[in-house]
């Protein structure tokens, strides 16, 4: 419990993603100690062959060392075995066959990548409006969707981390009527919104998604929600969970979701309620 709320971190990383930097253990104990109810590891699974660490994710080191954890830990740690998909539609089929393969608890779906251009690279914003940046981004998203893989909607409107520095602050009023549309194929499809909050770290300034757009998935009947910080590094565990909890009551979402074998829980954000 954190601050009298019932508290998940369900993105999460360890050294069994190539940019992690704590063992599963490390994070577990950081959880323990910070008051987490529940964590979720999403270790990064990439498909393009342009990317470095195509390579990298061993799910068998990897569910090992969840079973581990879960033996020392699990009496006073929900401890969830997720994944973080890098999605791109071209990839689809190899998604697919992955994941058919591969047992998780939730899996995450996350847009990096743009029409082969990585999103946190100069190059993607260079030679386009701020408007051509981000619908390009949120149509790959509505992709993520439609495709039927994925449980979560990783960090909505990542587009600006590099987006702010080259566009300047964030307007999400030009994009409400395509966000809508995609919220609507998330509700229609069982998919969750997590609030991300490691915008609030890296300089965006708020949240992904911005508050508006919470707003807008609840008031087209949104109900799914994850909470992740987007934590590398135990420090970052759990970081700004209250911000994440007090935006989604303060638009009526009053349950987040917990994941076993990608079936979802709704549980109470507020303990005792």
């Amino acid at each position: 419990m954190i601050n009298g709320f019932f508290a998940i971190d369900y993105q999460v990383h360890s050294l069994r993603s190539h940019d992690g930097q704590a063992t599963i253990r490390d994070q577990c104990l950081r959880a323990i100690e910070i008051g987490l109810d529940e964590i979720g590891f999403s270790e990064h699974k990439d498909f393009d062959p342009q990317e470095s660490a195509v390579g990298y994710f061993d799910y068998a080191l990897y569910r090992n060392e969840i079973e581990r954890a879960r033996e020392e830990f699990g009496c006073a740690l929900n401890i969830r075995l997720g994944v973080e998909i890098d999605y791109q539609r071209w990839f689809e089929n190899e998604i697919r066959d992955f994941l058919a393969i591969h047992a998780f608890d939730f899996v995450i779906g996350s847009v990096h990548y743009v029409d082969g251009q990585m999103l946190m690279t100069p190059e993607y914003n260079a030679g386009k409006t701020v408007e051509e940046a981000y619908q390009l981004y949120f149509d790959a998203v509505a992709d993520s969707v439609r495709s039927g893989l994925i449980d979560i909607v990783g960090h909505l409107e990542y587009a600006n981390r590099r987006g702010v520095p080259a566009f300047g602050p964030y307007n999400p009023t030009p994009y409400r009527d395509q966000v809508a549309g995609l919220f609507g194929e998330m509700v229609r499809c069982g998919v969750a919104l997590e609030i991300n909050t490691a915008g609030l770290r890296q300089g965006v300034g708020h949240t992904y998604p911005c508050s508006a757009h919470v707003q807008l998935y609840a008031s087209l009947g949104g109900k799914l929600l994850s909470v992740g910080s987007d934590s590398h590094d135990p420090h970052d565990l759990g970081a700004f969970y209250k911000i994440a909890a007090e935006l989604a009551l303060s638009n009526g979402i009053e349950e987040v979701c917990v994941w076993q074998d990608r079936n979802p829980t709704l549980i109470p954000l507020r303990m005792g309620e």
